[in-house]
């Protein structure tokens, strides 16, 4: 397998993230690139020249992190990252969902920024009002949990979000406000998986 990616993005690192858990890391040959600066050569394995993109042993090429995601955990068919009870998978799906809305909004003001986009404008402003409201239900969702809870994909993609934020938007401070989520994200960090996916 060819995983197409970059250090910082969380969409990247969360699919490698995964890798690791699943033990599958090994098996992937990671090609590192420049989105902006090598569009073309990405855009032969994603249309939308966009990272990450996973080339399977078979050659089919997969894009969208999700995915990728979702194709790594048939690769070994592992469940662990997925409860199989029903009602104990919608409560990770709900997680994983604001986690991976909270990315976006993350990364859409990144770009903004990046290339100069105003400040104030409406989008941008919209993405910033809603990483503390993102925050603040990862928080409560925390709470809920029963101590010592097995981690999964929703704790996976949040821990990545976070960091990703913490990278790019620091003035978020969601730490003061979230002390379960800050202790469940610095659990996580020390995993192997993160630590092996963290920016350099």
């Amino acid at each position: 397998m060819e995983l197409f990616l970059n250090k910082t993005s969380p969409y990247a690192r969360l699919v490698l993230t995964v890798a690791h858990e699943l033990g599958v890391a090994g098996r992937i040959r990671c090609v590192w690139i420049d989105p902006w600066a090598e569009t073309a050569r990405l855009a032969e394995h994603n249309p939308l020249a966009k990272i990450p993109a996973l080339v399977t042993p078979a050659g089919t090429r997969l894009v969208e992190s999700d995915c990728i995601v979702q194709y790594l955990l048939a690769v070994v068919d592992d469940h662990r990252l997925v409860p199989g009870d029903v009602e104990a998978r919608a409560q990770m799906l709900y997680r994983q969902g604001v986690a991976k809305g909270m990315m976006d909004c993350a990364f859409g003001v990144t770009i903004r920024r990046r290339f100069g986009d105003a400040e104030d404008s409406v989008l941008t402003r919209r993405w910033l009002e809603a990483l503390p409201r993102a925050v603040a239900a990862l928080e409560a969702a925390q709470r809920a949990r029963p101590p010592g809870a097995d981690h999964d994909l929703g704790d996976l993609t949040t821990a990545v979000a976070l960091s990703y934020c913490d990278l790019r938007i620091p003035e978020l401070a969601w730490r003061v406000e979230a002390p379960a989520l800050a202790a469940l994200v610095d659990r996580l960090a020390q995993r192997p998986s993160l630590a092996a996916t963290a920016p350099a």
